[in-house]
């Protein structure tokens, strides 16, 4: 008896992304966020605030993403981007890492902020696999991952309390220690790291550079395709990325620009200390300390104190516990005098002191909050 041969339909449908929590899936669609919300929303805030971007996007609304500003160097700020302005960032990351469909990707950011939003949607749009873990200082997961960002003070707390693995880690929202990358490249559990140069405004990273071996920190970061960096008469540098609508973004970041191609970042120009008519960036004191600082030395930053003398008098704050039968006062002298050595008297704070360090739930230093 004869039969007609069976048809064989191609399913054009593009690939379809999923999201993870714990052992439940849902479709990373607009059906999969609204069950999400549903079931998950009540438990805790940030899966609330999950929800609310998965759900956001799915719906096509404008504007595609409403983040806050950090605030650690000005008063915190509503920040609103477009809907191709965000495609066009998320385009510039797939392309970058060549993430494709299937990537496993973690999302460990909490998603009020700029970071923590893109990855919901590189994970919607690029039909990725997203576990969600709850944003933490020390994040730990246990599949391993393709992509994961984290701030390096999370990175920190993973490295030294955490568990988990992943082929690539792109770090952001501040400087990448020497005693951090270290331990990330000793560890055994990523296989490339990156790090990024970005802001709320610029919707996320517009730069980048990998860090594979120690002297890749002194290395410059290089401008994604679609971004062009330029430094204004004040040494700031000036962004323009047409695809995510941003044109003659100007910063607060002191960059200097190279023959060679990409720019090396001197620090915030809101945060240099005029002391005695000398300008230091508090990046480089930190920076020098860390050449020679003992591990136990937990976390340092520099700034400016008001002096009646100098105007402002550089500061050097140290937290840690010495180990026992140490002279805390006579290491601080010895090491003024190792900075001394590497800065030179005039750009040498002129205070070294023991102390705690503001810092935010992302570990920003809250500059603003040093006196």
């Amino acid at each position: 008896m004869w039969r007609q041969p069976r048809r064989i339909v191609k399913d054009n449908r593009p690939p379809r992304g999923t999201v993870r929590l714990g052992t439940q899936v849902w479709p990373a669609t607009a059906i999969g966020a609204s069950e999400f919300r549903r079931t998950q929303a009540k438990r805790e805030a940030w899966l609330a605030e999950v929800a609310g971007v998965w759900l956001r996007w799915c719906k096509r609304e404008e504007p595609g993403m409403v983040v806050q500003t950090s605030g650690t160097t000005g008063a915190p700020k509503t920040v609103e981007h477009r809907r191709d302005a965000v495609l066009a960032s998320v385009h510039d990351t797939v392309q970058h890492w060549d993430l494709k469909p299937g990537t496993r990707a973690l999302l460990a950011l909490p998603t009020s902020f700029v970071a923590g939003q893109a990855m919901v949607v590189r994970a919607i749009e690029g039909a990725w696999d997203l576990e969600l873990i709850p944003p933490s200082s020390s994040p730990s997961w246990t599949q391993p991952q393709d992509f994961v960002a984290l701030t390096p003070h999370q990175a920190q707390g993973w490295i030294d309390k955490g568990q988990g693995q992943t082929r690539l880690l792109l770090l952001g929202g501040g400087p990448v220690s020497t005693s951090l990358l270290t331990k990330l490249l000793r560890s055994g559990r990523v296989d490339e790291v990156w790090e990024s140069y970005g802001l709320s405004e610029a919707l996320t990273h517009v730069a980048t550079r990998q860090l594979s071996q120690l002297s890749d920190l002194h290395a410059p970061f290089h401008p994604l395709p679609s971004v062009t960096v330029g430094v204004n008469e004040h040494g700031c540098a000036v962004l323009d990325a047409p695809s995510r609508g941003v044109s003659q973004l100007t910063t607060s970041d002191c960059i200097e620009e190279l023959p060679e191609g990409g720019f090396v970042w001197l620090g915030r120009a809101d945060e240099v200390v005029n002391t005695g008519g000398i300008l230091v960036h508090p990046s480089e004191v930190e920076r020098a300390f860390e050449s020679f600082m003992p591990s136990w030395v937990s976390d340092w930053a520099a700034f400016g104190r008001k002096d009646e003398t100098l105007g402002s008098a550089l500061v050097l704050r140290l937290s840690g516990t010495p180990p026992e039968g140490e002279d805390s006062d006579a290491l601080l002298h010895t090491w003024r005098e190792r900075l001394k050595d590497l800065l030179g008297p005039a750009k040498t704070p002129r205070i070294l002191e023991w102390g705690d360090l503001p810092r935010t739930e992302r570990g920003k230093l809250h500059r603003r909050l040093l006196d």
